[in-house]
């Protein structure tokens, strides 16, 4: 019985550690209270060619005191272009934001990160990673 609970508490660790049970950023806005939002991001890497371009959903999940304006940029690494279809997400805006990512016919190949930040109009801001794994053009 011990030898099967220490295994289901080191597949949990890794769970964890390593996002699988984690699909949204950390608490913006005034954390710990009704007053703060969340962002889910895609659950899988955004697989893109080069000179071809993907587009995914982000969810803004608001809490129950939240409405606030807010903010979306991105960080892109080097070959990626990143858009979204509004940055500026209004309290009465629907919660969804795509977020067009393309790569650059001599991007990269690989895996890439891109850091995505929503930032509210008071409080705390919410960064959160969107994996990126750019192919060759065929």
């Amino acid at each position: 019985m011990s030898k099967i609970f220490s295994v289901l508490a080191v597949s949990a660790a890794l769970a964890v550690t390593s996002g699988i049970a984690c699909n949204k950023s950390s608490e913006g806005g005034a954390p710990g209270t009704t007053n703060t939002f969340t962002v889910s991001p895609p659950t899988l890497p955004v697989s893109v060619k080069q000179g071809d371009k993907q587009t995914v959903t982000l969810t803004l999940n608001r809490g129950t005191g939240f409405q606030q304006t807010v903010n979306v940029t991105a960080q892109e690494p080097k070959g990626i272009k990143v858009t979204f279809d509004k940055s500026t997400v209004k309290a009465a805006d629907s919660k969804e934001v795509a977020m067009s990512v393309s790569a650059d016919k001599d991007a990269p190949l690989g895996d890439a990160v891109i850091k995505v930040t929503a930032k509210p109009e008071a409080g705390a801001e919410t960064t959160f990673d969107v994996k990126v794994t750019v192919s060759a053009a065929k």
